[in-house]
């Protein structure tokens, strides 16, 4: 039997896959970024705490359930089934916060009823990645898995764009003067049903041309919930046996931990502290945004040549930096120059991590790890936002200035932590024998 990394993908399935990337950003960007959290805080006037508790709850799910449904998956050959769940449930709570949010307007029901579905939603976001992200292998080569994974993430990013685009037409009547006859503005609400749309006409492609390869573990086994979590916390403890992935797993728990809330906070940060309008806030995450694109192509090939840790480490160091600039001025002009930075950084992160896991663990095991890579994560994005509300409420007397800029600087730090962590982490890359072919 053929190995799965030996195997040449076929161009449609790369090209389906780097397409989920782009389906799933566009409701990243437009719900987890942009319009439900100034919906709930701005429109709604409910406090950072609301948001922060949705995201957090939703996170804690994806940690408690991921490693050992990842897990089933190696164990059951199930990736594409889990995909399309968490897929359709995402896409269908996505669609039901704009219903809710056009038809109720009683406070005292509609907050804790968009609540749950965005809990929903976001729950199955984020899970639907970790059996994305296990695919990798299967539609790359090890000569090329840096580059198809950062060419998802870019491509991804252009979701944004294109998510950006279509929500603001339903939100302002126009994106940058363009308007289309019959489309009014309808307000924040109106972004999530065509942030819908754009997720399913993008993630059909995947479940069409992406196979799932044949994984060893597969067998007539019966498949035990408790076996299952007591071998997910076996792994994670035993370093031993796969060095670096602890320390690994850590340092990613606190460098995604500052960008999570980066992402979450970043639009209500332009409108408290730089006075950004709501229209000029969507203006700025699309210009930054092709920042984004480049920095992920770039950065697939630095990964593919460097290997993912130095590049990994790298993109963390510049993170810090850029966040100090970010604490350090008021000036919109700096202030969209930095943005444009970290739209670079954010989606180098994402293309450098998924290899360097790749390189640490068995691939027919790939399953249940980027379980532990989600489980990591998702820690971080509750500890993040939990982070960010406790320092916001304890600095509130002093005023939006004060209390975001020093969220900002603590997120900061985190990061400086993680990229120190990641030192010794095991580099397999092999530059020489990996261009030889």
């Amino acid at each position: 039997m053929e190995k799965p990394d030996s195997a040449k993908p076929n161009f449609k399935a790369t090209l389906s896959w780097i397409l989920y990337d782009l389906a799933n950003t566009a409701y990243s960007m437009n719900v987890v970024s942009l319009y439900f959290g100034t919906w709930i805080i701005i429109n709604l006037g409910q406090s950072d705490f609301v948001v922060s508790f949705a995201n957090s709850f939703s996170m804690i799910l994806v940690a408690l359930t991921m490693p050992v449904l990842g897990h089933w998956s190696d164990h059951r050959g199930g990736k594409m089934i889990l995909l399309g769940l968490f897929t359709f449930l995402c896409i269908a709570g996505t669609a039901a916060l704009g219903v809710i949010g056009g038809q109720l307007t009683d406070l005292a029901l509609l907050v804790p009823l968009v609540l749950i579905v965005f809990i929903i939603a976001n729950y199955s976001y984020q899970g639907s990645l970790v059996f994305y992200n296990a695919l990798l292998p299967a539609v790359s080569t090890p000569r090329t898995i840096g580059r198809v994974s950062g060419y998802g993430v870019a491509v991804g990013y252009l979701g944004s764009i294109i998510g950006l685009a279509v929500a603001a037409l339903y939100v302002e009547g126009n994106f940058y003067g363009f308007s289309i006859p019959g489309i009014t503005a309808g307000g924040t609400t109106a972004a999530f049903i065509p942030t819908a749309l754009v997720f399913l006409l993008f993630a059909i492609p995947i479940f069409i041309f992406v196979r799932e390869p044949y994984s060893p573990l597969r067998s007539d086994e019966k498949w035990r919930l408790k076996a299952a979590y007591q071998k997910t916390f076996k792994s994670l403890v035993d370093s031993k046996q796969y060095p670096g992935l602890p320390r690994f797993l850590l340092a990613k728990l606190l460098y995604e931990d500052s960008i999570e809330t980066v992402i979450i906070y970043m639009g209500i940060y332009t409108q408290a502290v730089i006075g950004f309008s709501r229209a000029e806030t969507s203006q700025f995450f699309v210009i930054v945004i092709p920042s984004a694109v480049i920095g992920s192509a770039l950065c697939g090939i630095l990964t593919d040549h460097f290997g993912p840790k130095k590049t990994l480490m790298g993109v963390i160091f510049l993170w810090v930096v850029t966040l100090a600039g970010v604490v350090g001025t008021d000036n919109r002009t700096l202030f969209w120059s930095f943005g444009m930075v970290i739209g670079m950084l954010m989606g180098s992160t994402w293309t450098s991590a998924r290899p360097l896991l790749i390189s640490l663990v068995p691939h027919e095991k790939l399953g249940e790890f980027f379980g532990l890579y989600a489980l990591s994560g998702k820690i971080a994005a509750v500890l993040g936002p939990l982070l960010w509300s406790t320092i916001t409420f304890a600095l509130a007397s002093y005023g939006n200035v004060v209390k975001y800029k020093a969220a900002i600087a603590v997120l900061a730090f985190n990061m400086l932590i993680g990229a120190f962590l990641l030192i010794r982490v095991p580099d397999k890359h092999k530059g020489d024998e990996t261009a030889a072919g």
